[in-house]
């Protein structure tokens, strides 16, 4: 095939039944001068013999094989080897909409971006369908904009449904592949912000999101208090190495608030971190977080209100 433009990374672990359908909607794309990277990261099920199979019938399709170290590190693998000038990264239990490249690649090419967001159609387990969007359409942030973006507590964006420049990917912006993280796409982003100066974002919906229950982020697996401990200090690391630290201090705060809520069944209240957290008193809140500062240092009315809450609505 021609040198590609775009190349298009799907990870894969455990995802035999979805891979198909998944490379199906990448080889599907308006925009054809793009190549397929499936990452086989130590998968223990029959997905890496699938891959294989439409490696030996596309020549626009290849597969690195390796040892399980994880989502971040399967798609910088991925991107180590891609040929394209862009890349998208796509879940292997999603799928692309049939413009997705075309329309990223116009909008980056357009407008001078180095990354380009659209929106997606969630799927939940009952089949149901619904848009998710952005607050703004046609928002284009700085590098310091997407920063903030990303450390607001609805300022959620992930590494897939984006388009960006190839070389983004390759600079020094993974986790350790020796843990597992929660929120790791956002600390990927955190550390992506200081080499992007467009970043734009499109009420135009370009992936199917699958949703999973089962999932680590949708289950709190990684939920556990010493996941955000070591968070928060590769973030504050971060924005310290960038003299922003300070700046940022009472948005960190509220993230951490807002976040070890999800630790409260086994919340320890007197442990030292914690306590820097629900005892600060030196930003003012909104209501809801103060609120929630305040709850958090009683675990049993929280759990009160919760209950009472599912009961009611539920």
């Amino acid at each position: 095939m021609n040198q590609p433009k775009v190349s298009i990374i799907i990870p894969v672990y455990n995802t035999e039944k979805t891979l198909a359908r998944c490379v199906d909607s990448a080889l599907a794309q308006t925009y054809k001068n793009c190549e397929v990277i499936i990452v086989d990261d130590g998968t223990p099920d029959g997905a890496g013999v699938i891959a294989d199979d439409y490696a030996s019938r596309h020549d626009n399709v290849r597969v690195i094989h390796k040892q399980n170290a994880g989502l971040a590190e399967a798609r910088h693998s991925g991107a180590t080897e891609a040929k394209g000038d862009y890349i998208i990264h796509l879940d292997s239990d999603d799928e692309l909409l049939p413009d997705a490249v075309e329309y990223l690649l116009a909008k980056c090419e357009e407008q001078n971006l180095d990354m380009a967001y659209g929106s997606y159609i969630r799927i939940n387990e009952r089949g149901q369908k619904s848009v998710v969007s952005f607050p703004n359409d046609s928002t284009i942030l700085t590098g310091e904009g997407f920063l903030e973006y990303n450390i607001t507590p609805v300022g959620i964006c992930a590494n897939w449904g984006c388009l960006a420049k190839k070389e983004l990917w390759l600079q020094d912006i993974y986790p350790p592949s020796d843990t597992k993280l929660p929120s790791e796409d956002i600390l990927i982003n955190i550390k992506l912000s200081k080499f992007v100066e467009r970043v734009g974002f499109f009420n135009h919906p370009v992936c199917y999101y699958y949703y999973n229950s089962q999932s680590l982020s949708i289950t709190g697996s990684l939920s556990r208090l010493d996941k955000w401990k070591e968070y928060y200090s590769i973030v504050e690391k971060e924005l310290m190495s960038r003299n922003l630290l300070e700046k940022y201090e009472s948005t960190l705060l509220s993230m951490k608030i807002f976040h070890i809520s999800f630790c409260m069944n086994n919340l320890d209240t007197s442990d030292k971190w914690v306590k820097s957290i629900i005892e600060n008193k030196k930003f003012k809140f909104s209501f809801k977080y103060r609120l929630i500062q305040y709850l958090i240092q009683y675990p049993r009315l929280w759990e009160f209100l919760r209950d009472t809450k599912r009961r009611l609505f539920n």
